[in-house]
């Protein structure tokens, strides 16, 4: 009986689709991308590698077709966040109401079993609250009030 369900348990791993995670925009992987948000709201510029201008002016920084949204949403729409691997550091964390006195970096490094995954530097405080929805990654007014950076690389084996 026991071999019976390491057996199952084995085959269902072998149905598990795994997620690529890349630093996107419209759902495109991209070599690179960085974006600067303005102060005092959502408006934010990005440069892409190989964009036909050298900045582009986005109304929103979470409109669905831009890089940060297309980059998080492959973790939070994702059905596999089980298989996720996650390092998010931060010295304003989600949640807390005061800066750790630690170091001042902050990022999000994903990637899931085949090695392929991301890494988002940046300077936004209490970012990213996964728990959250993708429309609310820039809901909270501390994360909109100041300026704030984000430079996603991506990393394969």
């Amino acid at each position: 009986m026991f071999i019976f369900y390491v057996i199952a348990l084995y085959t269902l791993q072998l149905g598990v689709t795994p997620t690529d995670y890349q630093c996107k925009e419209q759902n495109n992987d991209v070599d690179w991308f960085f974006v600067y948000k303005l102060p005092g709201g959502k408006s934010s510029h990005h440069l892409l590698p190989n964009a036909a201008t050298d900045w582009s002016a986005v109304e929103t920084i979470d409109d669905q077709n831009k890089p940060m949204y297309s980059t998080m949403n492959i973790y939070i729409a994702s059905g596999t966040k089980q298989n996720t691997n996650i390092v998010a550091y931060s010295n304003y964390p989600p949640h807390f109401k005061f800066e750790l006195p630690m170091s001042p970096g902050k990022g999000v490094i994903m990637a899931e079993d085949n090695n392929k995954g991301f890494w988002l530097v940046h300077t936004a405080k209490y970012f990213p609250n996964l728990a959250l929805a993708i429309t609310d990654l820039f809901s909270n007014e501390k994360t909109t009030k100041e300026a704030a950076a984000f430079l996603c690389m991506p990393h394969s084996d």
